[in-house]
């Protein structure tokens, strides 16, 4: 992060912890725990895009080009206020950050506020959702222009996208999850295989994160409410420590959902 300029020596009178956090198979990754500060700071808020009405939306259209944007938030500077209150410490020094940091709850506002305002006006053929973009056309001609309108756009906001996972012009192309393209959509494997992998819940965290998961496909899953019913209410109640009583009707829902 200092090589890459996201972050300085300086010191603060406003301090967050970092800590590494275990992820399965990967590096651990550091992350800075904002809880204390996101508790005093104010809340701004702007609508997040409805995942649903792109993923639609994408999905009719006959040629599609995603973008990812290169290091989402680290690419949006920070005033020198929002240095002081995003500081943080580590067992060997503490810093500034230069650049947006993850883990602030006003970032993702932020960053769906300026992808709004950087592709206004070209809602016909082109959706973000946060830092991935859509542009999809009807015809390769129009396609053309759509492609080079956007990027003129995101040249002149001096974003950077990463190549590796751009895929231009498809048929069929992965976007938010899903397969979409030609009029067609399907879930992701990935996505599918982390539902069908989701251990037996045990508390009611682990509950809302399946139903979290596995809600994301609703859409194909007919009547999907009535059958993970047992499971949302399972988490009614005020037990302790979010203990839960794992029925024979919440065991059943769980693997007719993973069946779906």
């Amino acid at each position: 992060m200092l090589k890459l300029g996201i972050i300085e020596v300086g010191e603060s009178d406003y301090m967050s912890p970092m800590i590494l956090v275990e992820i399965a198979g990967k590096e651990p990754r550091p992350c800075i725990d904002y809880r204390k500060l996101n508790g005093i700071i104010r809340t701004e808020y702007f609508p997040l895009p409805n995942i649903e009405e792109r993923v639609e939306k994408v999905s009719a259209a006959k040629f599609i080009t995603v973008f990812d944007l290169s290091k989402g938030y680290w690419q949006i500077p920070l005033s020198k206020t929002a240095q002081r209150y995003a500081a943080f410490c580590t067992s060997f020094g503490t810093y500034r950050p230069l650049r947006m940091s993850f883990g602030l709850k006003n970032a993702p506002y932020f960053f769906s506020k300026l992808m709004a305002e950087l592709l206004n006006g070209l809602e016909d053929f082109v959706v973000p959702y946060l830092d991935d973009i859509a542009i999809f056309s009807d015809t390769w001609e129009s396609h053309i222009k759509h492609m080079e309108t956007v990027l003129q756009r995101i040249k002149r906001a001096k974003l950077t996208i990463k190549p590796s996972k751009c895929k231009f012009a498809q048929q069929n192309v992965k976007f938010l999850g899903h397969i979409v393209g030609q009029g067609f959509r399907t879930p992701s494997e990935i996505k599918v295989q982390a539902v069908l992998e989701f251990p037996t819940p045990r508390t009611k965290t682990q509950i809302r994160a399946f139903l979290g998961i596995a809600g994301y496909y609703q859409k194909y899953i007919n009547l999907f409410s009535v059958i993970a019913a047992p499971l949302t209410d399972a988490l009614k109640g005020r037990a302790k420590k979010g203990e839960i009583k794992w029925t024979t009707e919440c065991e059943n829902a769980f693997r007719e959902l993973k069946g779906n």
